[in-house]
């Protein structure tokens, strides 16, 4: 196999191979898998009609294959690679169903995961609507809202206002600073987004209160899950995160929506308690594995 880097030039050769996301983890879209392909500097290979992706992490991983004829033998596949380079064969951005096949084709594989790396999913219903009880807390944040804010409205990104949402998170960013390079990372990967919106093909929703952006969102959909990339909002107006999400939910998960995938927190405690907060149904983990 012979790996080239991954760049936007890819993207249209490479979009065919994330058609289908069985496994609901964020790392197997084609939003994320690019906006983090310079971080994790991902290089690619095609052959067979599958698709190989390599990142170093800083160690030379290996993401399951892609692709309708990923097999026994793609993996054989990136055994032979690496015997050739003198690599161990790791593999990372494994969904607990794809670790269950790892394990049966290679029985003395070792698996890890961490806490820190597992998606939130939650029923899309569960999110826009936010009944009962347990959601008590994120309404009356959106209540108050309301009463503070009643010139608020709620818009999605198009031609008339991305320039408006660039600048924003832009500024957001240069208020926002946090000593973490992932954290960095995402904040100019959000403008290369909306630099190449229709390239990504993502799409987004702007929160506004007497015309100023005080918060938005970017994501993307595939099968029957609303995965949200990006959540920005002002803290200084109470209730802007809650109705930010909720507003988003209730314009971008349709009829044929089950899931919403709000990836990871990083291991940051505030994210951690505020995820939780909206009672995910689900966890999903990532393993590494070394075969």
């Amino acid at each position: 196999m012979e790996f080239n880097k991954l760049t936007l030039d890819c993207m249209d050769s490479i979009r065919p191979f994330f058609a289908s996301n069985e496994c609901r983890i964020c790392d197997c879209t084609i939003g994320v898998t690019f906006v983090w392909r310079d971080y994790h500097r991902t290089e690619y290979a095609i052959e067979g009609g599958v698709l190989y992706l390599k990142v170093a992490y800083p160690a030379t991983f290996f993401a399951p294959p892609r692709g309708a004829a990923a097999s026994r033998e793609s993996y054989d596949r990136i055994t032979r690679y690496c015997e050739q380079n003198d690599l161990k064969m790791k593999m990372c951005f494994v969904s607990e169903p794809v670790l269950e096949i790892i394990l049966d084709m290679f029985p003395g594989a070792k698996a890890t995961t961490d806490r820190v790396d597992s998606d939130y999913l939650y029923l899309s219903d569960d999110i826009k609507n936010l009944a009962g009880r347990k959601y008590a807390g994120q309404r009356n944040h959106i209540n108050h809202f309301l009463r503070d804010y009643p010139s608020w409205c709620f818009e999605k990104v198009t031609a008339d206002n991305i320039a408006d949402l660039r600048n924003f998170l832009i500024k957001h960013a240069r208020e926002n600073v946090k000593d973490s390079d992932t954290y960095n990372e995402g904040n100019r990967k959000n403008i290369e987004v909306l630099d190449n919106f229709g390239l990504y093909g993502q799409f987004g929703g702007i929160l506004r209160v007497n015309g100023e952006i005080i918060g938005a969102s970017l994501g993307e959909t595939l099968g029957d899950t609303l995965f949200i990339h990006t959540e920005k909002a002002l803290t200084k107006y109470q209730g802007a995160y809650p109705m930010l999400m909720n507003q988003f939910a209730k314009c971008y998960a349709g009829e044929n929506i089950v899931y919403i995938n709000r990836e990871e927190d990083d291991g940051d405690e505030g994210l951690r308690t505020s995820k939780t907060s909206y009672h995910p149904v689900a966890l999903l983990h990532k393993y590494f594995v070394e075969i």
